[in-house]
């Protein structure tokens, strides 16, 4: 029961394009992969993506066709807010399938055909693998016209959408309600502002039924280490298979590098929360990881002295240390 991912991207492929498009290439099997944009697609692409020449004004002009509302001038990473709408936008190209989704491109897939088995599949509606809300980096959705329109539940999407500013309608709205709420009984009282509250309320009067499981990694500790091997993601230490991992959050340590392998990455490499790694002795890995933290903790106190004295004396700040040692923001 194969799915189908849909990702309008615009602007410039970033630099790790690549590993994103080879973790697809080895779930050839488990998903269809459908980029939606107007840059020259990658060449050595594998069979099961696909790109669509769209340009990001046309793709305006189609959501509020099959929106139903005006949508204004908006920058391609308010898109996000429209993916839950995705089964109605690309009604088109989901017809030959019983699920389609979402997923961002900053992460590499593990093995999907052990998570997105048959009987995941055949027994849920919805299906994200981060505990607590449906999330932006990967959700399913079963193609079915009540699921399709979910979304509309509500009405509060209307504003979300006429909206210039990202509201995280895909994921959990202004709030993080998956915080602090004990129960999910509580969601009923919650405002309808994203789509894991209306999912959540469905499913608590068993209109639908959602998967919700624990099964990707966004940010590793320091001693934690990741190992890609064979179309297999897993934990090195414990073996624990992982969906995905997202560097959404290491990727903002300045000691965090990409790395340099051009089109074809190695079939095995390390990941830690220093970047990627080819090294075959787990011994060398530690190595550099750890070098590589250490010239980057020391690059960073300089930046925020640096930093320190620029605005003591009025001159502008282009990259900024925030809010945790090691993070590093780019304002201009």
């Amino acid at each position: 029961m194969k799915t189908l991912i849909i990702i309008p991207y615009y602007g410039v492929w970033p630099e790790y394009f690549r590993l994103f498009i080879e973790s697809c290439r080895n779930n050839e099997n488990t998903l269809d992969i459908c980029i939606i944009s107007d840059i020259k697609p990658p060449l050595n692409l594998p069979s099961n993506i696909k790109f669509i020449n769209y340009s990001f004004e046309d793709l305006k002009t189609l959501i509020s066709k099959r929106i139903g509302l005006d949508i204004p001038q908006i920058v391609p990473y308010k898109l996000c807010d429209y993916r839950p709408a995705y089964g109605v936008i690309f009604n088109d190209l989901i017809d030959d399938y019983a699920f389609w989704g979402y997923c961002d491109i900053d992460l590499v897939f593990g093995n999907q055909s052990f998570f997105l088995r048959e009987d995941i599949l055949n027994s849920y509606d919805i299906i994200s693998f981060k505990k607590g809300h449906l999330q932006g980096p990967f959700t399913l959705f079963r193609n079915t016209e009540y699921i399709n329109n979910l979304f509309k539940y509500g009405d509060y999407y209307k504003v979300v959408f006429t909206k210039t500013e990202y509201c995280s309608f895909d994921e959990f709205g202004p709030n993080l309600f998956y915080i602090y709420i004990k129960s999910k009984e509580e969601i009923i009282e919650l405002p309808n502002d994203n789509i894991s509250v209306i999912a959540f309320k469905k499913e608590l009067v068993n209109k639908i039924r959602i998967y919700n499981e624990q099964h990707v990694k966004e940010e590793l500790s320091t001693k934690e280490i990741l190992i890609f091997k064979n179309g297999c993601l897993v934990d090195y230490k414990t073996n624990k298979p992982y969906f995905f991992f997202h560097w959404v959050l290491d990727k903002r340590n300045i000691w965090f590098r990409y790395p340099k392998w051009g089109k074809n990455p190695p079939d095995q490499y390390f990941i830690t929360s220093s970047g990627f790694y080819s090294c075959k002795s787990i011994s060398i890995l530690r190595i550099l990881h750890y070098k590589n933290i250490l010239i980057g903790l020391t690059q960073w106190w300089l930046l925020k002295t640096t930093n320190y004295i620029k605005r003591r004396v009025g001159i502008d700040v282009v990259l900024d240390t925030y809010p945790k040692i090691g993070w590093v923001k780019r304002l201009k």
